[in-house]
């Protein structure tokens, strides 16, 4: 590997500031990091570089070099959603089909491949045929946690996965830290889901702040203690309260810089529905019935059908009756 490459892993491996000295540990860990850069095609690259993500540049204390892999070249916005590993299902639902209804308009969707939130996140872009893409809290090589290594490969061949460790490193929670600073400076705007009063998804939506990008927190119901973090955001003023896709769409100002075409706006319940959204709003009945009734009849799985309730629920377009039953609602 050339010698300007090993140089980038020496900024990468040695603390700033420190000039002219060489670690015989740290060599070592270099042509370690150099060898797997050269067999797994990931590079190294400046944060100044135009390879590089923009917005890392800007990051106080940030990294002089980060580690990518994959193409990392969308045109268009890149929003991360983010939020708790120990979501709930409704929590996951929800991220699922945000990320699915933003990868539908050209939005790419950047999270850290936690379990929980993060997982949805990249999972419904990934299936919308979007682009998702991962800040990691690990080196390249390691799959955190394990069992989303085929995520993880898949996030690879979409957007790519960036990591500020030196490949082989071992992680710490500061490096985790720092992940969620990255995902807030690289995006165009922040989306927390879910979390509870110390997640930490407060940390990129405090990083979000300083940096000046537009921060969005979803409702929940005020007795879920995993809508804690997004409501102290919403209720701190820091964060604006978003109930889809449409809502995030407006808070950048998607429509305008993707070039759709100037027609009336439609209500904003119903720029907020995605397909799937449409179809089951049109299969649900006044009367309460089981959901698999309506998923039945909109022919989407359970899966796809509890995933679009939630939004239409969130909208106040659905409810969901004592015993579970669901029905169409118009607000009166």
């Amino acid at each position: 590997m050339e010698e300007g490459v090993r140089e980038l892993l020496r900024l990468a491996a040695y603390p700033r500031g420190v000039a002219g000295i060489r670690s015989p540990e740290a060599e070592r860990a270099i042509e370690r990091a150099a060898l797997y850069l050269e067999r797994s095609g990931g590079r190294a690259v400046p944060v100044q570089d135009r390879a590089c993500p923009a917005g890392l540049s800007s990051l106080a204390g940030g990294p002089r070099v980060v580690f990518l892999a994959g193409p990392w070249n969308h045109p268009g916005p890149l929003v991360a959603v983010v939020g708790a590993r120990d979501a709930s299902g409704d929590g996951c639902d929800v991220a699922y089909a945000l990320a699915h209804s933003l990868a539908e308009q050209g939005v790419a969707v950047v999270s850290g491949l936690a379990r929980g939130i993060d997982a949805a996140a990249h999972r419904g872009a990934l299936e919308a045929g979007g682009q998702s893409g991962a800040v990691l809290g690990t080196g390249l090589e390691r799959a955190y946690p394990t069992e989303h290594r085929d995520l993880q490969n898949a996030l690879a061949r979409s957007l790519g996965l960036l990591s500020s460790l030196l490949p082989g490193s071992s992680p710490t929670p500061k490096t985790f830290a720092s992940r969620n600073r990255i995902l807030a400076a690289i995006c165009d705007a922040v989306v927390v889901v879910q979390g509870r009063e110390r997640s930490g998804a407060l940390l990129t939506a405090t990083a979000a702040r300083r940096l000046g990008r537009p921060l969005a927190a979803l409702p929940w119901d005020s007795r879920d203690p995993l809508g804690a973090a997004p409501h102290a955001l919403i209720r701190a003023g820091a964060a604006t309260l978003v109930r889809g896709a449409a809502d995030v769409l407006e808070l950048l100002g998607v429509e305008k810089r993707l070039g759709q075409p100037d027609v009336p706006a439609a209500p904003r319940e119903v720029a907020a529905l995605g397909a799937r959204e449409e179809l089951l709003w049109s299969a649900l009945r006044e009367r309460p019935e089981a959901l698999e009734h309506a998923a039945r009849r909109a022919k989407l799985t359970i899966a796809e059908a509890s995933a679009a309730f939630v939004l239409l629920e969130i909208l106040g377009r659905a409810r969901r009756e004592p015993g579970g039953a669901v029905r169409r609602w118009t607000r009166r």
